[in-house]
């Protein structure tokens, strides 16, 4: 690597053995057509394999079945599913045509989906079952709708009968576009991001030369295909090193058939989010059966990503031997730019080095350290939009991320529009200060900090409904009404809070004061993204009221819990 003016480049990557992700499954097939590529649950419930000759043989026959329906290389085709085997397929049999997929998030509310669809330009639809294929019917743009469980409403067309055996000849080159992935939309309506065979595949190559996966390993996989880090980071590596990829039914909700799937499965590589690994850590930490069930003697390594783990989290899995690797990236770079190397020093919250072939360059602005990023996982541009002003012409993408370099690798700090002034001018990281409220106890599900022009830093916090109940029962205290009133519970929150301010290393950083907001957020109504990200744009405007009362000094409010009022630590709990 070298480093100059805060720039870091990673090794050089290799040539990629491969065209594009048609011909990586046929190569890959060809090794050993019998051996089982995916396993998902059937409708008997029982686990059922596909080989990877079948993989090879069915991805190609849709592709045919695409073709007689009018679809040809460029085209966008949508696919508005949950994670699946049959999903899997027909974005193989879309990429094989040359074609475009556009996984769509399948909760999305409806003029989200809609705003999706038409922007995606797509004819063709996929739908994961008549449930959307009736959403997708209301939009005029779609002319034909395939249902992937095989049972379409009427003017639907079933998955089966899309199979044919017409001859394939196509002509996709690296360069072509391959998929066509929406942000999380935090800061505005989502943007579709253009990444072509090279992007996808340049990813698997350069994290191989990183990581020792081989096919000896197997995936156990929850992540959603509408989103990079599922669809084009976790899939395509097990398809990449012809790994298993199990599909895990519990979607990264259902906790108990998670384990389940966990103590059947044995993965030997996990990749998830901090959000689930708090949830499995605090279970695992009350229940010796769980821990044995998550921390067997297969389990290889954990990866997290989207946001630092917390080091409660980190120091679990680390204590048990069990090495945690973190990643950096956005959907714009296909998504990983950083990664923890084995072998390596690693410390929590630090997301390693330059993939092969990326540099990464921080460039110093007013707010602090922008990340900008150059290499062969950055987007093309954006679909019907301006991309000009985040990629330059020669190649570099201007992230909106805020990092340092620390003796372990990069370190993210927060997105530039999450960092705000105080009063007295000081800046405030929010994502930072968030990361140290979610960590302070698994009774705080999501946390968003205030404080702009403000005299001191404020929160608005949600309790995590299941961790209170767990934790009310322990103590066999009753769970009625809101548990933002139950008083126990706010004085435990108040006091995982102040230990939380103690080892905030900035004064100033510290939070005064926090509201328990009683609403749960709602994915519906736009306070979250796909990815579970909160938009703090809708949620500000629906609690005016209660963000005004952070800042009142001379009015309580049942809702607000004091942490640094001159030594009155239970104000109003």
């Amino acid at each position: 690597m070298r480093e100059q003016s805060g720039e870091l480049s990673g090794p050089p990557l290799g040539d990629l053995e491969v065209p594009s992700v048609g011909a990586l499954i046929s190569a890959r097939a060809a090794v050993d057509p019998d051996r089982v590529a995916v396993r998902s649950r059937a409708v008997s419930g029982k686990w059922s394999d596909l080989s990877w000759c079948a993989l090879n043989d069915q991805r190609r026959a849709l592709a045919g079945g695409l073709r007689a329906l009018g679809v040809s290389k460029g085209d966008r085709v949508a696919v508005v599913s949950a994670n699946s085997l049959e999903m899997l397929l027909a974005e193989l049999a879309i990429v094989t045509l040359g074609a475009v997929s556009v996984p769509i998030f399948p909760e999305y509310a409806t003029d989200l989906l809609q705003h999706c669809l038409l922007d995606s330009g797509a004819r063709v639809a996929f739908a994961g079952s008549a449930a959307q294929q009736q959403r997708l019917a209301a939009c005029k743009a779609i002319e034909h709708v395939i249902v992937l469980d095989d049972q379409p409403l009427p003017g639907g067309t079933p998955l089966r009968a899309l199979y044919s055996v017409a001859d394939l000849n196509t002509d996709v080159s690296l360069d072509d576009p391959a998929f066509q992935l929406y942000t999380s939309g935090t800061t505005g309506r989502p943007k579709g991001v253009a990444l072509t065979h090279r992007n996808v595949l340049s990813q698997q190559a350069a994290t191989a030369q990183v990581w020792d996966v081989s096919e000896r390993d197997v995936f156990l996989s929850y992540l959603p295909w509408h989103h990079c880090f599922g669809a084009l980071f976790e899939r395509m590596m097990a398809l990449w090193h012809r790994a298993l990829l199990v599909l895990d039914d519990s979607r990264g909700r259902d906790l108990d058939r998670l384990l389940e799937n966990f103590a059947e499965i044995r993965p030997t590589l996990y990749f998830s989010v901090p959000r689930v690994y708090q949830a499995l850590v605090a279970r695992a930490s009350a229940d010796e059966r769980v821990l044995r069930t998550l921390v067997h003697g297969g389990l290889r390594f954990v990866f997290t990503a989207a946001a630092p783990l917390d080091p409660q989290c980190y120091r679990f899995f680390e204590e048990r031997g069990v090495p945690v690797h973190e990643g950096w990236g956005l959907t714009e770079t296909s998504p990983c730019v950083t990664l923890t190397r084995a072998g390596d020093a690693r410390a929590a919250g630090v997301a390693g080095w330059p993939l092969p072939g990326t540099t990464v360059r921080l460039e110093r602005e007013e707010l602090g350290n922008q990340i900008v990023v150059r290499g062969p996982q950055v987007m093309s541009g954006y679909h019907r939009a301006n991309s000009s002003d985040v990629l330059s012409a020669d190649g570099w993408l201007r992230t909106g991320d805020l990092g340092e370099w620390t003796p372990h690798g990069l370190r993210v700090l927060g997105r530039v529009d999450g960092v705000f002034k105080l009063q007295n001018g000081e800046k405030v990281f929010s994502a930072g200060v968030e990361a140290r409220l979610l960590a302070a106890s698994p009774l705080i599900e999501q946390a968003i900090v205030l404080g702009a022009g403000q005299p001191f830093v404020t929160a608005l916090c949600w309790i995590s409904e299941p961790a209170a109940r767990r934790w009310l029962e322990a103590r066999s205290l009753e769970a009625s009404g809101s548990l933002t009133q139950i008083p126990e519970l706010r004085r435990a929150i108040v006091e995982a809070l102040q230990a939380a301010n103690l080892v905030a290393p900035i004064g100033y950083e510290r939070v005064r004061r926090v509201a328990l907001v009683a609403e749960a957020l709602n994915l519906a109504e736009g306070e979250l993204t796909p990815t579970l990200k909160v938009v703090p744009s809708t949620i500000l405007h629906r609690n005016k009221a209660l963000v005004a009362a952070l800042f009142d000094d001379a009015q309580a409010h049942p809702a607000v819990l004091d942490l640094l009022r001159r030594g009155d630590a239970f104000h109003n709990a």
